[in-house]
């Protein structure tokens, strides 16, 4: 379905203006998140390196899935991506919501990749926090990385922490994290779905399950569905 609302916006934006033209890019943009979120869904459930996703994942009270965040430089560095914010109502996931991530940091760093990010959002302070208009990860929210390549594990970690971030990256680089990034939300893209720009409080309260997102919902619950509490 989400390929076929791409061929027919890709058919149209040919035929539109320059002001249409942005609008489709925008509804293009919007259609290759959502499919590119489910298949960062399925590679971090994949990797074996990366302990506890499963878990972390079945107990959240939100999910955001960024498909792609680059991230590079020497002594200064910069990272950015867009994601797919969906919340927890029951069995069900509200959304989707649209946000960017990116940062700066400055120290010993070299290289350079991409990656595959996904947030679980452990507590409704954690959310709360999320859905304002800017929030700085480790600041305004307690924020802890789950490294794929070493074997790290969540559960080993003293603390519970609002955010869980799980990666699956490409290439080198060395001496960041995802602490010290910034998260924002995307409004030009929710307003694509949701016709109007949402306040925290409205998002929060949001109850429609939009068929956009069944997909991701279904490969959530397969994850999860072995999970033991």
């Amino acid at each position: 379905m989400l390929k076929t609302f791409r061929y027919i916006i890709l058919f149209s934006a040919f035929l539109s203006p320059l002001s249409a033209f942005a609008l489709n890019e925008k509804k293009l943009t919007v259609v290759n998140l959502i499919e590119s979120s489910e298949n960062t869904l399925k590679i971090l459930d994949q990797n074996s390196d990366i302990k506890n996703f499963q878990k972390y994942l079945s107990k959240s009270r939100a999910v955001l899935i960024f498909p792609e965040v680059y991230e590079g430089g020497f002594i200064f560095g910069a990272k950015g991506g867009n994601g797919v914010l969906l919340i927890k109502k029951g069995e069900k996931f509200t959304g989707p919501f649209f946000y960017s991530l990116g940062g700066l940091s400055i120290g010993l760093q070299a290289g350079a990749k991409s990656g595959k990010v996904v947030m679980t959002v452990m507590t409704q302070r954690g959310l709360k926090s999320i859905l304002k208009e800017r929030v700085k990860l480790g600041v305004d929210v307690d924020a802890v990385v789950v490294t794929g390549g070493v074997g790290y594990s969540a559960e080993s970690t003293p603390r519970l922490a609002d955010v869980y971030s799980f990666s699956d990256n490409d290439g080198l680089f060395i001496g960041t994290s995802i602490e010290g990034s910034y998260l924002q939300p995307r409004n030009d893209l929710n307003k694509i779905i949701h016709k109007k720009i949402l306040s925290p409080d409205e998002i929060i309260k949001y109850q429609n399950f939009n068929k956009e997102v069944d997909d991701l919902t279904k490969i959530i619950s397969r994850i999860t569905k072995d999970v033991k509490n």
